[in-house]
């Protein structure tokens, strides 16, 4: 889709790639025994997911002397049918950290890995 949508997204004067991923799909985090998700590992989601997490910083790389900005930000755990409804937070403040990284300025971030939740004060996480 990203692909798909590049040559529109050129004539932009700040373009933005958002992808969206999931705090539980950082290595970093699956890795750590203290992490209060540890045991959570859904194969096939963590795995998609942590392939998307490359993808963004690829093309960030790719991106990087252009006026794009490319990060992966995660919604937070949203309360969806997904999850049949156990996640902690609403739709809605999942759609306003996404909306934000779309509109970021110039001086913000590319090729991170955003989740307010996991990081309140800056939002980045490890991949």
């Amino acid at each position: 889709m990203t692909q798909t949508f590049m040559d529109l997204l050129r004539k932009s004067e700040e373009p933005r790639i958002v992808n969206v991923s999931s705090s539980g799909c950082s290595l970093t985090l699956h890795s750590d025994p203290d992490w209060i998700y540890y045991s959570h590992k859904a194969a096939v989601y963590t795995a998609s997911k942590a392939a998307m997490n490359m993808y963004t910083i690829n093309l960030a790389y790719e991106l990087r002397d252009t006026p794009f900005k490319v990060n992966a930000v995660c919604p937070g755990f949203v309360a969806t049918d997904f999850n049949n409804h156990r996640g902690t937070g609403t739709v809605e403040e999942g759609g306003k950290r996404i909306a934000k990284y779309a509109m970021i300025g110039q001086d913000g971030p590319t090729g991170k890995f955003i989740s307010e939740e996991y990081n309140p004060e800056t939002g980045e996480t490890p991949w």
